[in-house]
């Protein structure tokens, strides 16, 4: 085959999402994505943009295959790493086992090795085809992640999300009985705020109790504005914070996306819990169950229906959480992979290789 491989130019966005759609949305669940969606996850107003990360395949002179390589940095065990997110890998499936996605992920690595990355990230389907691809360019499998659903509301769920229409009075009759027993009173005065784009202190106290995993994103200010202020308006977050005489003691984000159900045209909207943290002072008196319960509130308010969440399955005292709050488990879904790239990281990675983490997926990688 005449497969021609380069990098991203001017009026490739189409052809990609194109792509995308043909690889995605003919199976069971896809994550629409908009030219809006893509403009702001890739555009030049991400920060550390750079579109010699994005990997182009053309095939008489059609878009054929995709690679979006995005640089940030993580923190593992407290050491600053620079990493290279690997996402919406598609190829055409007319043309799959052509060597597209093979060509793709060597160029993708050749472009961290001269940037000077230290690994790559991914997450990956542990049923999809390509997950040979990254076995054999030396990811390896580092976190099991879960997913969880709970319907909060009937009337939003029967107008906005068909699949689950036989069971949403069932599933909201689970989980407000399971979260009406759990939430505890509170002895004390809590305030309830919604942010808007002053949301630096919220930001500081997420990532001081994210410092307690063994891996996180830390957001600074740029990353924070870009991902969750800069998003588009349809794809939109809302932060809510827990006050004790006007500190921030604990807090929560849903974020608004999208889900197209066995290849359905109709788009689903759903709210997806993207970060919820209860400084270590006040856990254990049931503010994390007051910050969901608040939550899924102004969700509902919204007209959503369901709110879905990812987990590691390690994390056990999020998952007595999500139980206490009559979340539903749905099913196993992505691993994350991880490449070792430069010596240093080899080296940190080879000596916790057999070591079990609670790992902080970065959400772009899951398409959020």
């Amino acid at each position: 085959m005449d497969l021609i491989f380069r990098t991203f130019k001017d009026g490739d966005k189409s052809g990609i999402l194109k792509t995308y759609s043909a690889a995605f949305c003919n199976s069971r669940i896809c994550q629409p994505s908009t030219p809006e969606f893509w403009e702001w996850k890739y555009g030049s107003n991400r920060p550390n943009y750079d579109p010699k990360g994005y990997q182009i395949c053309e095939y008489k002179n059609k878009i054929v295959g995709s690679i979006m390589s995005t640089i940030r940095t993580m923190k593992f065990n407290g050491e600053v790493y620079k990493a290279a997110g690997i996402d919406d890998v598609a190829t055409c499936p007319t043309l799959e086992r052509r060597g597209i996605g093979r060509g793709l992920m060597q160029n993708a690595l050749k472009f961290m090795e001269e940037e000077n990355v230290d690994l790559s990230i991914l997450a990956a389907d542990p049923r999809g085809h390509a997950k040979k691809i990254y076995w054999r360019s030396g990811y390896q499998y580092t976190t099991h992640f879960s997913i969880a659903l709970k319907v909060i509301s009937v009337r939003n769920a029967l107008k906005t999300f068909p699949p689950i229409t036989p069971l949403a009075p069932l599933l909201r009759l689970y989980g407000s009985f399971r979260s009406r027993r759990s939430i505890q009173k509170y002895e004390r005065n809590l305030e309830f705020e919604i942010l808007g784009k002053n949301e630096d202190q919220f930001r500081q106290k997420l990532n001081e109790n994210y410092n307690s995993l063994y891996s996180f994103n830390e957001f600074d200010r740029k990353y924070w504005k870009w991902y969750h202020i800069e998003r588009p308006k349809l794809y939109g977050s809302i932060v809510i914070v827990a006050k004790e005489d006007n500190r921030v003691v604990a807090g929560g984000i849903i974020t608004r996306s999208y889900l197209m159900v066995f290849n359905s045209v109709k788009w689903v909207p759903i709210f997806i819990l993207t970060e919820l943290f209860v400084d270590k002072e006040y856990r254990g008196q049931g503010i994390g169950c007051y910050v969901l319960n608040q939550l899924e509130r102004v969700a509902r308010q919204r007209g959503i229906g369901a709110i879905m969440l990812h987990f590691h399955g390690g994390h056990s005292i999020f998952r007595t959480l999500m139980k206490k709050m009559g979340y539903i488990y749905v099913n196993n879904t992505t691993l994350q992979m991880i490449k070792p790239i430069s010596e240093r990281a080899k080296a940190h990675f080879q000596e916790n290789k057999e070591k079990k983490y609670v790992w902080k997926v970065p959400w772009e990688q899951l398409g959020y």
